[in-house]
Order: structure tokens, then sequence, then C-alpha cells
């Protein structure tokens, strides 16, 4: 993949602060020092994802992670790199930035979002052939938004790279994002936890008995 720099410089700085109040000053220094190159390395393995790709930036997202861990040696267990996880999308810029939505005003915001990048990946599939690949069951639910995807190009990195523990703990970032949007998560199945699928369905918090 090609390397975005800010994608570090945004959320190292969180990412260490977390770290040094869970696990102290000498770990966040170190996870955050070694991390930086970890992560320009880890980019440079990752399969390219195309620049227009409109889901890139989780990956980007994600390996901003796995390299502070890395960093750190593993000296945090993948729970508690979750923990740091949440610290940081629950911190008052992403929570404001996330809160920006509301899921509960526009309940079919995601499943509008894929049907745009299944639109991309139609386009662009071809020359990008490891990014995420979606489908769509239209009568599955009637509330919010339902997808599913059959292929994650994070899952596999992850586990081509030998640090596919850390991908329930990055799995679980869905559920705090889609809070932060006044929604709710409905979750079956991960392509992390050996599933043939992430099945998607996303309503607002206010709604009650979705279907």
């Amino acid at each position: 993949m090609q390397y975005k720099g800010i994608y570090w410089s945004l959320f190292a700085p969180m990412i260490q602060k977390s770290i040094r109040t869970r696990y102290g000053e000498e770990l966040a220094k170190r996870s955050i020092q070694k991390g930086k190159a970890e992560y320009r390395a880890l980019l440079s393995r990752a399969p390219e994802l195309g620049g227009g790709n409109p889901m890139a930036m989780n990956a980007y997202f994600a390996y901003v992670f796995a390299a502070a861990w890395l960093g750190g040696e593993k000296k945090i267990p993948p729970e508690g790199m979750g923990e740091v996880m949440s610290d940081v999308l629950t911190s008052p810029l992403l929570r404001f930035y996330f809160g920006l939505t509301d899921l509960n005003r526009h309940p079919k915001k995601w499943y509008e979002d894929m049907r745009k990048y299944a639109a991309w990946v139609e386009k662009h599939g071809k020359e990008y052939p490891t990014t995420w690949q979606v489908r769509f069951d239209g009568k599955s639910h009637e509330d919010g938004s339902a997808y599913r995807f059959v292929t994650c190009p994070i899952c596999a990195f992850c586990r081509a790279e030998g640090i596919g523990e850390l991908m329930p703990s990055l799995c679980a970032t869905d559920e705090i994002m889609f809070r932060l949007q006044h929604g709710r998560l409905y979750r079956e199945h991960t392509l992390a936890g050996g599933d043939a699928e992430c099945d998607y369905w996303v309503v607002g918090d206010r709604v009650k008995n979705p279907k």
C-alpha cells in the first residue's frame, strides 16, 4: 500500500497516551518509537487497495494499531490492545467526528455507502482484487442497513503477517464506531472468527424491536 503518514501522525499520540495510562511510560514510548518504522514496513508489504478506494482508510487505521503493537514487541495482550483502540475511538476528536452521523435520522446511510463502494469495486475491482468484496440481501431486514463482506484484506494480511490474533480487537472497533453514530450493530459471523463472511446489520439505537 502507498505510504500515508497522516494516519500515523493523527493516531500515534492518542495510542501513546492510552498505552502510557494502561501500561506505563516505557512501553508507550517504545511502542511509538519502534512502531513508526513498523507502520511503514507493514504498508510496504500490504497489497495495494487503490488510491480512490472508499474503504482503504480502514486498512490504514488498522495497520497503525498493528504497528504500535509490534513496536511494543507484543507486550500488550491482544485484548489489551483492543482497550487501547477503544480509548482512541472514544477520544473527544473521534467522538465528535463519528457523532456527526445519526443513524436514527439516516437509517440507510451505511447501505447507501456500501452501494457506492460496490460501484467502485465494479469499476476497479479487477485492478485491486484483494479489496473487500461486499454482498447485499435486500430481503433479510426491513430496518437499517444490511450487507456482508465475503473477503477482508485486513484479515487476510494480518494472518499472512502472523498477527491474526489482533483481528478480534480490530473487528470490535466496528461496534464502537456504530455506537458513536447512534447505532447498534448486529453481527453473528466474522471472517476473523473463521466464518465465511462478516454479516452487518446496523440500525439506529432508538429503533425498538428492529426487523
